[in-house]
């Protein structure tokens, strides 16, 4: 089953990139903008004469697998370089923000399953989970400029990846408790147990990875959420990041830096996908049945 999900992972991503060159297509042809202001920009290519639907399509498309997007119609940038400056900056709170979440959510997992205690404390602030991010992005601008801290230094960084880290945070908290859950009390477990082994050693020895293979599950998911809502961080922090300059776009109708986005989030989250799978499969091959 992994490698039918690898396979489809793959066919979607090509029947994507054979879709998107009609995009420019459908913003002509349905009025939204020029044809000299797609064409141009989007294209790079020189109106001299009418251009058929067949020769845009097949020069977007071969601009696409070229990795030329065109040239941003409010900057003036190539596209491509909107794009890596974005993707590069959004790095720096993202990445932060998945080891801060698989980091600190495991130990809040790990603690919730062992003590009553703190699973009541838990679950009675649970609700600090669901508060918007905008919300903790201000009141983290307030607190930085109540203590005289310079949040346009590379401090907001730290703060941007924890403000993205909660909820993903609570994500890999709840699913270790219940990953833990289920495995101790699974037959499997049992059986080795059974057989002379500890707790202890069962974990080690047999279980370990299942947890792994459960946090690999959901980590696309994560970075998913992560790139949909880092504008609700990048805004308020000054940060020029994916969320900022894709929205900033979509203001300018800015088409060459949109379509180049929406490319570069489909190859990334596709790459992503198939590498997870890939992992999935290396550490258990029954996944392969499941």
């Amino acid at each position: 089953m992994t490698i039918k999900r690898i396979a489809y992972r793959l066919l979607f991503l090509g029947f994507t990139i054979l879709i998107i060159p009609l995009m420019p297509i459908a913003i002509i042809f349905l009025g939204v903008s020029s044809p000299e202001y797609v064409i141009y920009g989007t294209l790079n290519m020189k109106v001299s004469q009418a251009v058929s639907a067949w020769d845009i399509y097949t020069t977007f498309l071969k601009h696409i697998i070229m990795f030329d997007f065109g040239t941003s119609t409010a900057s003036g940038q190539l596209v491509i370089k909107e794009v890596i400056s974005a993707l590069g900056a959004s790095a720096k709170s993202i990445l932060p923000a998945l080891l801060i979440s698989y980091g600190i959510g495991t130990l809040i997992g790990i603690l919730i399953s062992k003590s009553p205690a703190i699973e009541k404390v838990w679950l009675k602030s649970e609700f600090i989970f669901y508060v918007p991010m905008i919300v903790f992005s201000y009141v983290c601008l307030y607190l930085l400029d109540f203590t005289g801290i310079n949040f346009l230094s590379n401090v907001k960084y730290i703060f941007t990846s924890l403000i993205l880290s909660v909820y993903p945070m609570y994500i890999v908290a709840k699913s270790f408790k219940k990953t833990m859950g289920e495995i101790s009390n699974s037959d499997f477990f049992s059986f080795h147990q059974v057989c002379g082994f500890s707790s202890k050693q069962t974990w080690k020895k047999f279980c370990q990875k299942f947890v792994v293979i459960d946090y690999f599950s959901f980590f696309e998911n994560l970075v998913v959420f992560m790139f949909g809502f880092i504008f609700f961080v990048e805004t308020p922090f000054g940060i020029h990041g994916i969320g900022y300059k894709f929205v900033f776009a979509i203001q300018r109708f800015d088409y060459p830096v949109i379509i180049g986005f929406c490319i570069f989030s489909i190859i990334l989250l596709s790459v992503i996908g198939v590498l997870v799978e890939t992992i999935k499969l290396g550490l258990d091959p029954r996944v392969m049945s499941s």
